[in-house]
């Protein structure tokens, strides 16, 4: 994975996603980190595959992602992810709030909230056409870890929570570059 394009993508789009959280939500612990990956293909292709949330089961591992009932590609649009397993596992309900499709040299993004009893914050996923054909691939996320004491476990063990966000996030890119991407699944089109 290369960090070919300096700054972020959403850094060039109006607004944003990060609306201010209750005073309580205010207290918890926020896990923030950044995932990229330069992506040989076209935006459109990238931003499609990364925003179907059901193909992403193939990609995250020990989590089943569900499209829930409503807006389909569009602001509203809900899913779930189902991580871990029996009764470890855990649900992580999300909800579009914002979502641009990459056009005439302008970015794609698309902008989800949290809404689980475990896990709130914000997701911010976007492409950037870089030319050549490649496009520039950025995930964020800005968790806010709410149960207390999960919260204060995540305080105590300091940037280690985003060091391994980040890890397991450019590890869930590159699954779906070589996946979707690679040589021999679309003629052209290979990821790095």
């Amino acid at each position: 994975m290369t960090d070919l394009v300096a700054g972020p993508i959403a850094a060039d789009l109006p607004g944003g996603v990060d609306p201010t959280p209750p005073a309580a939500e205010r207290r918890r612990t926020v896990v923030a980190f950044t995932a990229r990956s330069l992506v040989d293909a076209d935006a459109a292709a990238v931003f499609a595959v990364l925003t179907d949330w059901p193909r992403q089961t193939d990609w995250v591992p020990a989590t089943v992602v569900e499209r829930l009932p409503g807006p389909v590609a569009a602001p509203g649009e809900r899913f779930v992810g189902r991580s871990g397993a029996g009764p470890l596992a855990f649900d992580d309900p999300m909800t579009v709030v914002r979502r641009r499709e990459p056009a005439g040299g302008r970015p794609g993004v698309v902008d989800i909230v949290k809404t689980g009893t475990l896990l709130g914050g914000t997701v911010s996923i976007g492409v950037r056409d870089v030319g050549g054909g490649r496009t520039q691939v950025e995930w964020t996320e800005r968790i806010r870890v709410r149960p207390a004491w999960l919260s204060h476990l995540a305080a105590v063990a300091g940037p280690v929570p985003g060091w391994l966000g980040t890890a397991a996030f450019t590890a869930v890119l590159r699954t779906m570059v070589r996946d979707t991407f690679r040589a021999d699944a679309a003629p052209g089109a290979r990821g790095q």
